[in-house]
């Protein structure tokens, strides 16, 4: 839903100083920001006790929660945080709106998808959310990625493309989605058309005539300058990409990773890249003697602090995290203390021709098969156009072309 807000408080302030009135605009946002399920038991049906509670990004419509597979779901009691003076209502059996009022038990029996709608405080504007309550099935490890299920996203005026993952890759995926930075390149260039953005598909161009991906690293015009954000990487990661928080904090609206009960053990690609012509600083000054550089990587780490906290990697730490036990990435080089040394000699091997790449897992510690099978670890599988991307350095220009993704585990699990 288009924000409305900001213009609606500064007529409203407009309308103060004409006409001396003190009242306060009314919200024009209904989002749901908080979902939590109240169990009298949480640890004997799902993972973690903070499973039962959910934040919702803003860019998400559907929430799922996941209970052990032996769980026997009926009505469950449901609490709701929505946005200032919003109404939730909750679709009935016969099909009718009626006004849900927190801690009202819901019926989430047989896995079936309540629909809830939200009413802004000044009645102009509704959102649809789904919420269901699913069951953790059994599921094999291995995994591949085509990226031939793709649209143009219906939510977001279809301005960028959005991808789906069928299968058992659904496990470690976010309401069975690729994440990427489509909807924060709106935000700077919303006059941008859909193949214009960082990530498109390209039908029939992949290394078996197929739908492959392709990441740009792109200029992001005045907007952007303004914002000191002056290039976006194309990227694509399983996890969530928190829209309305990308230009307060852009490294920690990227969370990666869902949980996995596997051990993967390597990934294969098969990838082509081009090479933009100046890399430049996060000034967008250019940086003599340094190209760029594609990435690809995957991660796995302890989803849990030594106190039972969640934890969730972002920007910040998706690589650098002391709860990872496991790496698999492209060759870079690094400077003595570990950083990401800045090069003209890059190791990566990736070219402008198809090659296929395998990338084996490096381990610091043997993942517990304990905790392993209670959701102890997450997934990510991460790609991008610039290597630095993250931190707005890069060659605008970079084309990083993907397809064929395959994850091999570990079959003596």
């Amino acid at each position: 839903m288009s924000k409305k807000i900001s213009a609606l408080i500064l007529l409203g302030g407009l309308a103060g100083m004409m006409a001396s009135c003190t009242d306060e605009p009314l919200n024009a946002e209904c989002d749901i920001e908080v979902v939590s399920l109240h169990f009298e038991e949480p640890e004997r049906l799902m993972y973690h006790d903070y499973d039962t509670l959910q934040t919702v990004p803003s860019v998400v419509d559907s929430v799922s929660f996941l209970v052990r597979n032996y769980a026997r779901i009926g009505s469950v009691p449901l609490t709701l945080r929505v946005t200032e003076g919003a109404t939730p209502y909750l679709m009935s059996a016969d099909g009718q709106w009626e006004v849900f009022r927190n801690g009202s038990s819901v019926d989430f029996s047989n896995e079936q998808v309540r629909r809830f709608r939200i009413v802004s405080q000044d009645k102009a504007w509704e959102r649809f959310y789904k919420i269901v309550v699913l069951h953790d099935v059994p599921s094999e490890g291995d995994m591949s990625f085509d990226f031939e299920d793709y649209q143009l996203d219906p939510t977001n005026s279809e301005k960028f493309y959005i991808w789906s993952v069928k299968g058992n890759a659904v496990n470690v995926f976010t309401d069975g989605m690729w994440k990427n930075g489509n909807p924060g390149y709106k935000l700077s260039k919303s006059s941008a058309k859909p193949d214009e953005y960082p990530s498109v598909p390209l039908p029939g161009q992949g290394p078996d005539g197929s739908a492959c991906l392709k990441l740009e690293t792109c200029d992001t015009g005045p907007f952007g300058r303004m914002v000191n954000m002056r290039l976006a990487s194309g990227s694509m990661f399983n996890g969530i990409f928190d829209v309305a928080n990308a230009l307060k904090d852009a490294l920690k609206a990227t969370q990666f990773g869902s949980p996995f009960k596997h051990k993967p053990v390597r990934i294969s690609a098969w990838l082509r890249f081009e090479r933009g012509e100046t890399f430049q600083d996060k000034e967008a000054n250019p940086v003599p003697g340094v190209v760029d550089e594609p990435d690809m990587y995957m991660v796995y780490y302890r989803n849990q602090d030594e106190q039972g906290n969640r934890v969730q990697l972002d920007g910040n730490d998706i690589l650098s995290s002391p709860y990872i036990i496991g790496l698999a990435r492209l060759p870079h080089h690094y400077n003595a203390d570990g950083s990401d040394q800045l090069t003209n000699s890059p190791i990566h091997g990736v070219t402008n021709e198809w090659q296929e790449f395998t990338l084996d897992m490096k381990y610091t510690q043997e993942p517990d098969r304990e905790i392993m099978e209670n959701n102890g670890y997450s997934l990510v599988i991460g790609f991008a156009s610039s290597w630095q991307g993250a931190y707005f350095q890069g060659a605008v220009g970079n084309k990083f072309y993907i397809d064929n993704v395959h994850v091999t585990c570990d079959r003596n699990e």
